[in-house]
């Protein structure tokens, strides 16, 4: 009886550490890859966490109104491995961002291109998503 008990137990375990995991991963569904932003402004801060890093901006819009974008960025291992650091951008940097805006936050994306205050690009790892041409009708000979 003890027997089975210890390996329903270990099942069951099993069992709940991956669906936390499975509930942990996330697509980005929530980014609307076809409208693209792009701001300018000094950043505020750099969150070196995971599953993904983030980098916020602080940027004027038309009114003047100084506006707080937060940049979802690849892991912090994926950042590490494209030569970040922790330090790679501090508070007060300038920065160019282009990204992918969030579909129901107005100043969320996820950053598809970054560059630093001398026009410099930092790479985020981001893969470009290129979308199929439609195939053209060909005309008979």
């Amino acid at each position: 009886m003890l027997k089975y008990l210890f390996r329903w137990s270990a099942v069951a375990a099993i069992g709940l550490a991956v669906a936390s995991a499975a509930w942990a991963h996330h697509s980005q569904s929530e980014f609307d890859f076809k409208s693209v932003v792009e701001v300018e402004g000094n950043v505020t801060k750099l969150e070196w966490m995971s599953p993904h890093a983030r980098l916020y901006v602080d940027v004027r819009n038309e009114q003047g109104k100084t506006v707080n974008w937060n940049f979802e960025l690849p892991s912090p291992m994926t950042l590490m491995r494209r030569g970040w650091k922790r330090n790679s951008l501090k508070p007060g940097d300038h920065v160019k961002v282009k990204g992918a805006r969030a579909r129901h936050f107005p100043d969320i994306a996820y950053a598809s291109v970054i560059r630093d205050g001398n026009d410099n690009p930092l790479f985020t790892g981001v893969t470009q998503i290129y979308d199929p041409q439609q195939a053209q009708p060909s005309s008979p000979k």
